[in-house]
């Protein structure tokens, strides 16, 4: 649409004027990009690929869960008129116990796998993503001085490497085998060469 005088533009949906929906869209587009503009830039060093298998996975496991816990009272209601039998309600309870065993247990280690290490332009803060319980993505940042490197932890061979912090007990898990070392010289700086 052309530009045309105020008086001669059209009202667009629900009666408002095209030319104030460009202004209010304008003036939020300038809003967010001032809002940007002190953010520090993070580039990645490390990923994981498999991580969105393991979210997909832990997504499903919170899933039949929630399906097999909301199954019990039907199925204890169903008893309670006798039309199924009590060995058929012990089972159905049983197998829901043991999907919310197993869920606690799997999100237990999904909770602590890495997805994704990024390290600032100044190579002071890294920022770690992980799963959180819904399967969704949490981003810790820490500064590099914090991290042990991967020669004061465990040997490099192993499969699941432990990403661990001078100043904090809980601790992360990441593997050189199975993920993909984006940035050498930037993975280096925070956990050291890598043989």
């Amino acid at each position: 649409m052309a530009l045309q005088p105020w008086s001669q533009q059209g009202r667009g949906l629900w009666g408002t004027q095209p030319r104030l929906l460009g202004a209010l869209a304008s003036r939020g587009a300038l809003e967010q990009k001032s809002s940007t503009e002190g953010v520090e830039q993070f580039q990645l060093i490390y990923r994981f690929p498999a991580i969105k298998y393991c979210r997909a996975v832990s997504r499903l496991k919170l899933l039949q869960t929630a399906i097999t816990i909301l199954a019990l009272p039907p199925v204890w209601f169903l008893y309670w008129q006798n039309h199924i039998s009590l060995a058929q309600c012990r089972y159905s309870t049983g197998i829901a116990g043991f999907a919310a065993v197993m869920l606690y247990g799997m999100s237990f280690y999904f909770r602590r796998i890495i997805g994704m290490m990024y390290l600032n332009e100044d190579g002071t803060t890294l920022r770690v993503a992980h799963l959180t319980f819904w399967g969704r993505r949490k981003d810790i940042y820490c500064p590099v001085e914090t991290v042990m490197p991967l020669g004061d932890m465990t040997q490099q061979n192993d499969v699941l490497l432990q990403f661990r912090q001078y100043d904090q007990e809980n601790f992360l898990y990441f593997s050189l085998r199975f993920g993909q070392i984006v940035d050498k010289e930037g993975f280096a700086k925070v956990f050291g060469e890598v043989s």
